[in-house]
Formats: structure tokens, C-alpha cells, sequence
């Protein structure tokens, strides 16, 4: 039997990708070598990177993205491994991650599982620095279409796998949904939620501008750590209509949140596939979401809405269309069917297949 290793954040690191690589570790049995550091702090301008609601997941926690020492015993202590998996996801960590696998011994598969290829806020270095690790890759695994296609030409024809990305079972039991408004003073509203770290590619900026065309009587709760120190900007474009929380959300809240929501936004100008929309199926909430990446692949008009993105007008009128014309109903027993298709068990299979070279 292989013997596999995945390099990755996992818990109690924040956020969807320590989620995926906890859940894919735990799949495939894996041992994990994680970070005691992520990022340099001014890379990361957030506040922690770490949720003390979460367990402490398994994992040797050694490597420090600042600390070319711990990259070399991390080299040495994956050599003993048949095959490793490396979670790929930001430029920070091409440089460690290259001499990581420049040391492997040559007969180590190596499997890059992306999230994303291109960076969220791109630029010629980030994109040669990515570039350098995808051509080390025996084979990248990918979410969208739209991200095979530009894994395969910048990683020069290496291998790609293109499959979905699972269901995100964050956040525990959610209360029932009248419960959840009450306990986040929303009682008796209709509400539509904007959730997650809130950086420019999100569009928050685009439902704002929406707000005001929305003709529905809707609360739009934007819940997450705006990055950036933009918290004032965005507050002078919302109105009585907005609730803003301006805070990181940890893991033991999420599900309040989603319980309290009608429907989940996503106005995303850029994603390879997002894990707030497949949080919001595992609670079974529609979302409304752009035309970008792979948002198509997995909203397939019963569980959710398309629009165009950068367009403020289109988000008005798919919300007024859930609240007005739509049977939510039948939307939320779509999103909840949703779940059966993205599987962590089938999900697990994909890397099983690559790890024993098939």
C-alpha cells in the first residue's frame, strides 16, 4: 500500500482550503505536513489565520513560509512517502514548495491539488513564480474547466484532472431558521447573505450598488473580515437595508448564519469554484451567483441563480425574482441534493487513482 503525505494548511487554520485539506487527509488516510507559520503578516492582511473554535487536526506543523531550514526537513521527513500531495493556492509558497519536491527522490509521484491557478489579485511575477511549481507536477487536479485549460498550458502539458470540489460541511447543526434570525436580530426579515473573507474579487462593491434597485423587502447581511482596512468605504455604500459584521466568523457561528439566510450571494468577479457556495448547498440555501469559473458547473438553475458578472442591475433582478416569482422551496430541496453529487468519498478517489499512478 502507497504510503502518501499531503503538505497543506489544515485545522486549526482558518477558512475553506484547511478545511479540504483536513477532510482529504482524513479520506485518503494521509499524514500531513502542515504550517506553523502561513504567511508573512503583510501578505495577510486580515487579522489571525487561526480559528480557536477548531480541533487541532493531526499533522506535523513545522513549516514556517519564512524559514528556508524547515523547508529542508520538511524535504527530508516527505522523502520517506511514495507519493505526495501538495495544496496549491497562493504564490507565497512556490519557492518552498520547488525546493520541497526538488529533493524528493525521483521515483515520488508528486500531485499538485489547485484551488486556484491564477492569483485572486494577479501580477507577472506571482503568475512565473505558480508557473515554476505547476511544471513540477506529475499531475494537477483541478476544479472548473475553465482552470484545466490554463493548468495544462502553464504547466506545459503536464498531466490534469479536472473533478469537482466536495461539499463544505462546515459549521456543525444549524438551528432552525427562525431561531438563527432571532438570534442575529432579524427576526421576521427576508435576508440574503454575503459571507466570507471580503476582498475585491468577491464584489461586495456590486451587491451594494445592487441594494438600492432591489425592489423586495430584503436584508442584505454581510458577515466576514473585510481585508484591507475597508470596512468605512464599504459602510458609505450601504443603507438601512445592509446589516454589516465586519468580523471573522469562526467555525462554531457559521451554521447560524446560513440557517438565518434565504439565499446565499456570490457576485464573484473571478473563482475557480467557491467554497461559500458549497457551504450554502450543505445548508440547503440557493445561491445567486456570476457567470465566472466554475459557478457554472455547479449551479445549475434549480439550486441557485446565474447572472453576468459586474452587473448590479442583473443581481437586483435575480433577487427580486427569488423573493417574488421563485418556489424557494423547491430551490432549497435542490441545494440540498446538491450535496450527493460532490461526495468526499468519491472526491478521495480521484487522488487514490493518482497516487497509485493510474
Amino acid at each position: 500500500m502507497s504510503r502518501v503525505a499531503i503538505v497543506g494548511p489544515v485545522y486549526p487554520f482558518r477558512a475553506g482550503i484547511a478545511y479540504c485539506t483536513t477532510r482529504l487527509a482524513e479520506e485518503l488516510r494521509a499524514d500531513v505536513v502542515s504550517f506553523k507559520r502561513q504567511f508573512p503578516k503583510r501578505f495577510y492582511p486580515g487579522g489571525d489565520d487561526v480559528d480557536p473554535t477548531l480541533p487541532r487536526a493531526e499533522a506535523a506543523f513545522v513549516l514556517d513560509v519564512l524559514n528556508p531550514l524547515t523547508w529542508f526537513g520538511a524535504a527530508r521527513r516527505l522523502r520517506a512517502y511514495d507519493a505526495v500531495i501538495f495544496v496549491w493556492w497562493i504564490w507565497v509558497w512556490a519557492l518552498p514548495y520547488r525546493l520541497m519536491m526538488m529533493l524528493l527522490p525521483r521515483r515520488t509521484r508528486v500531485i499538485l491539488q489547485c484551488h486556484n491557478i491564477g492569483d485572486k489579485e494577479p501580477a507577472w511575477w506571482k503568475r512565473w513564480l505558480t508557473n515554476r511549481v505547476l511544471r513540477r507536477g506529475d499531475a494537477l487536479v483541478v476544479h472548473a474547466a475553465t482552470e484545466a485549460e490554463e493548468a495544462w498550458r502553464r504547466s506545459r502539458g503536464r498531466r490534469v484532472v479536472r473533478t469537482f470540489l466536495p461539499v463544505h460541511e462546515l459549521g456543525g447543526a444549524p438551528p432552525p431558521r427562525h431561531e438563527a434570525k432571532r438570534v442575529l436580530g432579524l427576526q421576521d426579515r427576508n435576508v440574503a447573505l454575503f459571507f466570507g473573507h471580503i476582498r475585491p474579487f468577491k464584489g461586495l462593491d456590486i451587491a451594494l450598488k445592487a441594494w438600492p434597485q432591489v425592489r423586495s423587502e430584503v436584508t442584505l447581511l454581510v458577515a466576514g473580515e473585510a481585508w484591507w482596512g475597508k470596512e468605512e468605504e464599504y459602510r458609505s455604500a450601504g443603507s438601512e437595508r445592509v446589516r454589516f459584521e465586519f468580523r471573522f466568523i469562526p467555525d462554531a457561528e457559521i451554521a447560524t448564519y446560513f440557517a438565518a439566510a434565504d439565499v446565499v450571494l456570490a457576485p464573484y468577479r473571478i473563482e475557480a469554484q467557491s467554497g461559500v457556495a458549497l457551504t450554502a448547498f450543505h445548508f440547503a440555501r440557493p445561491v445567486i451567483a456570476t457567470r465566472v469559473g466554475g459557478l457554472p458547473e455547479i449551479i445549475d438553475g434549480q439550486n441557485g441563480i446565474l447572472i453576468p458578472p459586474e452587473n448590479s442591475a442583473a443581481l437586483a433582478r435575480a433577487v427580486d425574482e427569488f423573493f417574488t416569482a421563485r418556489d424557494r422551496a423547491a430551490m432549497e430541496r435542490a441545494a440540498a441534493a446538491t450535496v450527493r453529487k460532490y461526495s468526499w468519498p468519491e472526491y478521495a478517489k480521484v487522488f487514490e487513482s493518482l497516487v497509485c499512478g493510474r
